[in-house]
């Protein structure tokens, strides 16, 4: 936690607001180069993205609680593979393409749910909760066949706390070391206690990159935000660090002292005597929101007791899903209010960024921008993309699409 002491977030919160005061543009930071605006709108550079990006990256799939049996299994469509996540016998967690090894079928059907084993519904083939086929019908049809040769193939599955991650590149370093400093910062969240509490998701006419960038960069809070967020915290005086593997952490000054709660208390339910809605005040985290990019695609506002999970995942080159997972810590007080007031207040301000969104995959489309000025407060975006291009390979990109390298300043404590 070396890089969110106190004094070290104050101390960064006093130059924002310095600078601010001052009118300046830090002087010890880079200036960005544009980015070109064809990375969000081009069939050529979303199919890299899923040749090397979405292939090659760990990836949040949900909480291990959600696997809490025998047989537990939710399945994903990632990347366009079927993919199912099941609880052994012997209690580990693995992944697995979710394809029978006889003729290819899909072979949990079912979103998922709890199962002996797994069975296709086509020829019967049966795979134990390791992967290993079983059972084949009238074996005997077959020539020579050996079942220890036809398992499912496996996926890469490892875990963070209780946060559940799989990745199709069987030679990736490991998690740990792909999250670099995440798990420093987070040494004082739950993670072993996190549960699902509601889980919800819609769709986005935008490239996947423009809602991830929505959710790296507070520029737009005061503007979009103003009857909500801009409520309750500063936008302006921001303790932003960019960190190594595309990764992201911000703390935003809340407007005063707040208690707990992701928002809820900002929110004015129904129910409210007219004292608390009129006194009502919005709780963030203490004394300012604390919020982790995790490359690729996730956003993690962490609060005491209850906050979202965002994944932003690509459905075509100008369309995208977003998945929010509620999670709350055993610990969360049993407040029924409290709770709905918080994704009330959630649903109303990401709303508001859907709407500020629309329309941005056509205006982008068609020539009216070349390319795209990122100010200080948006480095994280630049963070991003270069990591992406990275990640791709710089050669492996068409002219004219890969964003400038820079030596960013990443933070160390």
């Amino acid at each position: 936690m070396t890089l969110e002491t106190p004094e070290r977030i104050q101390s960064m919160w006093e130059a924002a607001a310095t600078q601010m005061r001052e009118r300046r543009h830090p002087g010890d930071f880079p200036a960005l180069p544009d980015i070109p605006a064809a990375r969000y709108t081009s069939d050529a550079f979303y199919e890299l993205e899923k040749k090397f990006l979405w292939s090659r990256t760990w990836l949040f799939v949900g909480l291990a609680h959600e696997f809490e049996e025998t047989g537990s299994y939710r399945t994903y469509t990632l990347n366009d593979a079927p993919v199912v996540v099941m609880r052994g016998r012997d209690g580990d967690l693995r992944a697995f393409h979710n394809v029978c090894q006889h003729r290819g079928s899909l072979l949990m059907k079912d979103e998922g749910g709890v199962a002996r084993n797994m069975r296709c519904l086509y020829h019967c083939w049966t795979y134990d909760l390791d992967g290993k086929l079983t059972f084949v019908p009238d074996e005997h049809y077959f020539s020579g066949l050996d079942k220890a040769e036809r398992g499912l193939k496996p996926i890469r599955c490892e875990q963070f706390g209780s946060l559940v991650f799989v990745n199709f590149d069987a030679e990736a370093e490991p998690l740990l070391d792909f999250l670099t400093d995440i798990p420093a910062l987070w040494a004082d969240i739950p993670l072993n206690d996190l549960r699902l509490f509601d889980r919800f998701s819609f769709e986005v006419d935008c490239n996947w990159k423009c809602l991830q960038d929505n959710f790296a960069e507070n520029y737009h809070a005061k503007y979009v935000h103003e009857n909500t967020i801009d409520k309750v915290i500063d936008s302006k005086t921001s303790a932003l660090q960019m960190l190594r593997g595309g990764h992201n952490a911000i703390v935003i000054k809340s407007r005063g002292m707040l208690t707990s709660g992701m928002g809820a208390a900002f929110f004015k339910s129904e129910n409210d005597t007219a004292e608390e809605q009129a006194s009502k005040l919005a709780e963030i985290s203490r004394s300012g929101q604390r919020s982790y990019n995790v490359f690729p695609n996730a956003t993690f506002p962490v609060a005491e007791y209850l906050f979202p999970i965002v994944m932003v995942w690509p459905i075509d080159a100008g369309r995208c899903k977003v998945e929010v997972s509620f999670v709350k810590t055993g610990e969360g007080p049993a407040n029924e209010q409290l709770d709905q007031d918080t994704l009330t207040f959630f649903k109303r301000f990401i709303g508001e960024d859907l709407n500020a969104l629309s329309g941005m995959h056509k205006a982008l489309a068609h020539g009216g921008i070349d390319s795209i000025p990122l100010c200080w407060s948006e480095q994280f975006i630049y963070n991003h993309e270069q990591h992406i291009d990275e990640i791709i390979g710089r050669e492996n990109i068409p002219q004219g699409l890969a964003v400038v390298r820079l030596d960013l300043p990443y933070a160390s404590g």
